[in-house]
């Protein structure tokens, strides 16, 4: 995505955040399987081959929307998924843990 090229990925789990219909191809999962061994009770999805295929041969046939899809996908992850985008995320959540974790100091100094 980070390189303007159409992708492909389970519609399932992490994907799910960053990636969507206007910017990617979702692949639709035929259900869930243990990883063993792996973290207990981890489940990976299982991709679809039949949607797979499916996807393939549409950007094969339609690379003009792939490349468009790519663009946005780029665009995407400047916009939401860059160093100064997530160190100001950082930033932020350090803050508000940082306020919360000096309250809770400043109660017991009281007690």
């Amino acid at each position: 995505m980070n390189f303007s090229l159409a992708v492909i990925a389970t519609n399932y789990s992490g994907p799910t955040e960053f990636l969507n219909e206007r910017n990617g191809y979702p692949l639709t999962i035929d259900g869930l399987a243990l990883q063993e061994p792996g973290i207990e009770g981890h489940k990976w999805a299982i991709p679809s081959l039949k949607h797979m295929r499916k996807l393939l041969r549409h950007i094969v046939s339609n690379p003009t929307e792939a490349r468009m899809k790519g663009d946005v996908a780029r665009q995407d992850m400047v916009n939401k998924f860059s160093p100064p985008i997530i160190a100001k995320q950082l930033i932020e959540l350090f803050d508000e843990i940082s306020h919360k974790f000096r309250g809770q100091i400043g109660e017991r100094d009281e007690l």
